[in-house]
């Protein structure tokens, strides 16, 4: 056995130990001493979620990121969303060898971030989940994915198939499905099904929607006063794992009190702003890249990203199948384009928006599809618009050449 072998036999049971995340906490505790307290509170989050997740003193569920998270903390489990975790590994660049591990097994044209969570459990690398809770909003090859996984597991899978529409029929139907999937999950799991539970989730979860209001209104500020590339980061990462978790009710507070602090001094977070994008989709590439270094040396802000675009209505908790329903059909990426559409309106009019950049994703069939449809739109309005192809976890689907070539010219036209 070579070292390099050796050496991930050593992480495998390094990252499987709960004590690892203990013991991690000091050390990048003062790594990020001077990162601003809601991101230490997501560092803190992360390894709070890993070291109960493989210590499975709760039963551990898997679900996809668009599924609400407040369906997993109301049944008293820990929710783990593989895309975010393949995220942090490409952020780590390690993603490479798991995503060759996962090719050999399904073909390359699926998003890279299912690939990379793949890997990572045919390495056995990933907490064993007791279930999968997976929806087919957005990905479409997210059901299929998780079915996958759990024939790997040998665990239960259940769906949500959110329909097309939003009519009151869907969510009547939507309904439903959340019932039924609800009660068969508690008789797998053997958990009881409390309601006090699940209304203290969905007031915690009404909270939190209200401050990353509050944050959304302060963003709006002249000039920008958080960095785009952060909220596809930890902002987002958050909005998709911890609502109606208490860890929630930490981070985004603290994010607004440092956005506040920004815009009360009138202090961007460029030197100089000359022009604000607006960025669309969901990811961003996580590995190493040029993309904002190059933005912000030429006085381009990414003032807003579509990905924390706020959606849902407030949750009655009184009624927690209902309020779900509503708020998994509220989400404008689904249905008709037309619906994306007016949201972009909406976030080009409230971050006084002069650019757009488009990133399509590798694989990512649901978003980048309209991305001709949304430009011809954009352009008819006199905004610039720009198609960015690339990847969020792969980098070998990423061309640093090309991406810095096009980003300049772009920027370069616009003055």
């Amino acid at each position: 056995m070579d070292n390099k072998a050796i050496g991930l036999k050593v992480l495998r049971k390094m990252v499987h130990f709960p004590s690892t995340y203990r013991l991690l906490l000091p050390f990048l505790n003062l790594l990020h001493s001077k990162e601003n307290q809601a991101y230490r509170v997501w560092v803190r989050f992360l390894l709070s979620t890993f070291r109960d997740a493989y210590a499975h003193q709760k039963p551990v569920i898997w679900i996809n990121s668009f599924l609400p998270s407040e369906l997993i903390y109301g049944l008293g489990a820990i929710p783990i969303l593989p895309e975010i975790i393949s995220a942090l590994v490409s952020y780590l660049e390690w993603s490479g060898r798991f995503l060759s591990r996962a090719d050999t097994s399904i073909s390359t044209d699926l998003c890279s971030f299912y690939r990379c969570a793949l890997g990572l459990a045919l390495e056995d690398f990933l907490p064993r989940p007791d279930l999968i809770l997976s929806s087919s909003q957005l990905c479409d090859g997210a059901n299929k994915f998780f079915y996958y996984l759990s024939r790997l597991y040998q665990c239960p899978h259940l769906f949500l198939d959110p329909p097309y529409s939003d009519h009151p029929r869907s969510h009547r139907y939507m309904e439903g499905q959340i019932e039924e999937v609800m009660d068969e999950a508690t008789k797998i799991l053997s958990l009881p099904l409390r309601k006090e539970r699940f209304r203290l989730v969905l007031n915690r979860s009404n909270q939190a929607r209200q401050w990353i209001e509050k944050i959304n209104q302060l963003r709006q500020s002249i000039p920008s006063p958080f960095p785009g590339s952060e909220g596809l980061s930890y902002l987002s990462g958050m909005t998709f794992h911890s609502m109606g978790s208490p860890w929630a009710l930490r981070f985004f507070p603290l994010l607004y009190a440092e956005i506040e602090k920004r815009v009360f001094s009138k202090k961007g977070y460029l030197p100089e702003e000359k022009h604000r994008f607006l960025w669309l989709h969901h990811v961003r590439p996580y590995y190493k890249n040029e993309i904002f270094n190059i933005l912000s040396s030429r006085g381009v802000a990414l003032s807003f990203e579509e990905a924390n675009y706020l959606y849902w209505p407030p949750l009655d908790p009184s009624e927690p199948w209902k309020s779900l329903a509503d708020k998994i059909l509220s989400n404008v990426w689904a249905g008709p384009i037309e619906r994306r559409m007016k949201a972009i309106e909406e976030m080009r009019v409230a971050y006084s928006i002069d650019g757009v950049i488009h990133f399509s994703h590798w694989g990512c069939r649901q978003s980048c599809g309209g991305a001709a449809i949304i430009g011809d739109w954009l352009k008819e309005k006199g905004i610039s618009y720009l198609v960015l192809f690339g990847d969020g976890a792969d980098p070998n689907n990423y061309s640093t050449g090309q991406i810095r070539t096009r980003l300049e010219a772009f920027i370069e036209m616009m003055g």
